[in-house]
C-alpha cells in the first residue's frame, strides 16, 4: 500500500472519530477524578490500621461488631403448670396398735361386751359403778346400767392393757387417781391414767386391777388409799 493510501485512511478515522466520540463535560470528569481520590485516601487510611494493630498485638476480634437488629419480638415462654394431685380413692391404714388380750380371753375374763366388775369371793354385791357425779367406786349393789362396764383394748403396745368404759357415759373412761375414788374423764388414746393392766390370778378368771397409781383395793366401802382390802376381781356378764 502506498504511503499516500495510508495518509488517506488515516485521516478518514480522524474525521470518523470527530464526528462520533463525546466528550464528557468539565464537570463530570472533575467529579470523578476527585471520587477516585477519596477512595484511595481511605484505603490507605484502613491499611494502617491494621499496620497499627499488627504492631500493638490487638486482636481483630476485640473489636466491637455491629449490633444485630432481632427479626422479631420475642414470644414470651409460657408458665408451666403442674396438675393437681388427685385425691386418693381411698383414705390411708389407720396406724393405731392395739394391747394383746390373748391371754385374758383365754383365761375366762369377758372383753367387748356389758359386764359388772365384782369383788370375788367377799360375799357381797359391790360392783364397779359410775356416778352421776362422774366419780366411780365399788359401791353398786343393784345390777344396773350404772354398774355396766366394757373393757377394750387400751391402744398401747403392751400386753393385757384395757380400757374400762361405762356404756352409760358414752365418751368417759375410768380413769385413775392418787385417790381411793376413781374418776371418768374424756377417753384418750394412750393415756397412763386410763390404761388399766389385767393382772390374771391363777386360770379361775379372777385377776387384779392394776392402775397408774398401783393395783385396787376394795374394802366393804369401796376403794381404800390405805393398802387394805381384797384385790381379786371378776367379770360377771351384766345382762345374765
Amino acid at each position: 500500500m502506498s504511503d499516500e493510501r495510508i495518509e488517506e485512511d488515516l485521516q478518514a478515522y480522524a474525521g470518523h472519530v470527530r464526528r462520533t466520540a463525546v466528550i464528557p463535560p468539565a464537570e463530570r470528569i472533575r467529579r470523578q477524578a476527585g471520587l477516585r481520590r477519596r477512595r484511595r485516601a481511605t484505603a490507605l487510611a484502613f491499611t494502617g490500621v491494621l499496620a497499627a494493630a499488627g504492631v500493638v498485638g490487638i486482636p481483630l476480634a476485640l473489636v466491637p461488631a455491629s449490633p444485630s437488629v432481632p427479626a422479631g419480638p420475642m414470644a414470651s415462654a409460657s408458665p408451666t403448670v403442674s396438675a393437681a394431685p388427685s385425691p386418693s380413692a381411698t383414705p390411708p391404714p389407720s396406724s393405731t396398735v392395739e394391747s394383746d388380750l390373748t391371754q385374758l380371753t383365754a383365761i375366762g375374763i369377758d372383753l367387748g361386751t356389758g359386764v359388772l366388775l365384782d369383788v370375788a369371793d367377799d360375799g357381797l354385791d359391790l360392783f364397779l359403778e359410775a356416778r352421776d357425779d362422774g366419780s366411780v367406786d365399788f359401791t353398786g349393789t343393784p345390777r344396773s346400767r350404772s354398774t355396766t362396764m366394757e373393757l377394750r383394748p387400751a391402744q398401747v403396745t403392751a400386753r393385757n392393757r384395757v380400757v374400762i368404759m361405762p356404756p352409760s357415759h358414752i365418751g368417759s373412761c375410768v380413769t385413775d387417781t392418787p385417790g381411793s375414788a376413781l374418776t371418768l374423764a374424756p377417753c384418750v388414746p394412750g393415756d397412763e391414767s386410763q390404761t388399766w393392766r389385767i393382772v390374771p390370778a391363777g386360770d379361775s378368771g379372777q385377776f387384779e386391777l392394776e392402775g397408774r397409781y398401783g393395783i385396787i383395793h376394795v374394802g366393804d366401802r369401796g376403794i381404800t388409799a390405805d393398802g387394805s382390802g381384797r384385790t381379786g376381781l371378776q367379770t360377771i356378764i351384766a345382762d345374765r
